[in-house]
């Protein structure tokens, strides 16, 4: 027969178990049972550009170009040729996709503000082309283009005698590169721009050409599981579920019972409050061989035959779990049996 203070020590039991098992997790974390890795890729751009700039027929200059770094007299550019070289270098092999392309933008800003742009208007000097890699570490573009200088100085010319400003004019030119790759287990996007920016202008004046290779050195870093790591934290996650789930249901199960436990003996101190004056306890079974006996289904009819009777009821706890309630005559028992199960 379970006691209560049984019932209470199974659920202190049970409550410890189930602490323990949570602690039992943070520990395992805290101690690298579930440590995960950092994977780390990194690379390093080796950007250049190099241009020359063609002049037009002329009576001052005998070369066809002038070399990049020097001093420009815009009436005289006939046209640009660059050649835009893109280097990039990573740790680990790669494999994947990049595209690039050349755009060259026409910029009208306000005077000595670029950020005061008036108007812009965009170029695609080059269809965008694609290449694939696999499995390495390095990959270099080479695109050469030609830059048609006089083109771009008329649209800017068009667009200042039209609306009659005051503008500064700047004509930029990108390569642009975008990447796709995969490294240990990692996506890696890296974009790049490359740029040429040099001056537009509607007469005579002294230039300088600026380029930009924008070289990165970037680290990307990456959590990575591998297969049995996942595995281990799995079926340790699992183990921990299943026993806090058994301390739940078992928690659950014994509360129901102790709920059961004190509806029951409610039940019984309320009839033996309410009818004391009818009830008697008795400290023995009474021997019913010889009796008629009626076995009632609530105490209500119990009492239904008392009123007939005028006998006292008899009470006998058999033990935690089983009471009777017994009325006798003659040759009559009317027994009502109350057990603990019945209650919910």
């Amino acid at each position: 027969m379970e006691t209560r203070n049984e019932i209470n020590y199974t659920k202190v039991v049970l409550v410890v178990l189930f602490v323990l098992v949570i602690v039992l997790n943070i520990i395992m974390y805290v101690k690298g049972f579930y440590k995960i890795n950092v994977e780390t890729v990194s690379y390093k751009e080796n950007n250049t550009i190099s241009y020359k700039v063609f002049l037009k027929k002329n009576d001052f200059f005998d070369a066809k170009y002038l070399e990049e770094d020097k001093t420009y007299i815009t009436s005289l550019i006939d046209y640009i040729k660059v050649n835009y070289n893109y280097n990039i270098k990573f740790d680990n092999a790669v494999s994947g996709n990049y595209r690039y392309y050349v755009l060259a933008t026409v910029e009208a800003n306000k005077p000595n503000n670029e950020a005061g742009n008036y108007w812009t208007k965009n170029y695609k000097l080059s269809d965008e082309k694609k290449i694939s890699i696999d499995k390495s570490t390095e990959y270099t573009i080479n695109q050469e283009i030609k830059i048609d200088y006089n083109k771009y100085n008329k649209a800017l010319n068009e667009f200042k005698s039209t609306l009659g400003l005051a503008t500064s004019g700047v004509l930029k030119v990108y390569l642009v590169v975008d990447s796709d790759v995969n490294a240990k287990g990692m996506k890696i996007n890296v974009p790049g721009k490359l740029l040429l920016k040099m001056p537009l202008s509607e007469k005579t004046i002294e230039a300088t050409i600026d380029s930009d290779a924008q070289n990165h050195v970037k680290e990307i870093t990456k959590i990575v599981e591998t297969p049995a790591q996942k595995t281990k934290k799995l079926v340790s996650l699992a183990i921990s579920f299943i026993i806090e789930l058994v301390v739940l249901v078992a928690l659950t199960i014994m509360n129901r019972k102790n709920r059961k436990a004190n509806a029951f003996e409610s039940t019984i101190n309320k009839y033996l409050d309410t009818y004391d004056s009818i009830i008697v306890n008795i400290d023995k079974f009474p021997t019913l061989s010889n009796y008629n006996v009626i076995e009632v289904s609530s105490f209500e009819e119990l009492l239904d035959a008392h009123s007939e009777v005028r006998m006292p009821i008899n009470f006998y706890k058999y033990n935690s779990r089983t009471c009777y309630f017994i009325l006798m005559n003659d040759k009559t028992v009317w027994k009502y049996t109350m057990k603990k199960s019945d209650f919910i």
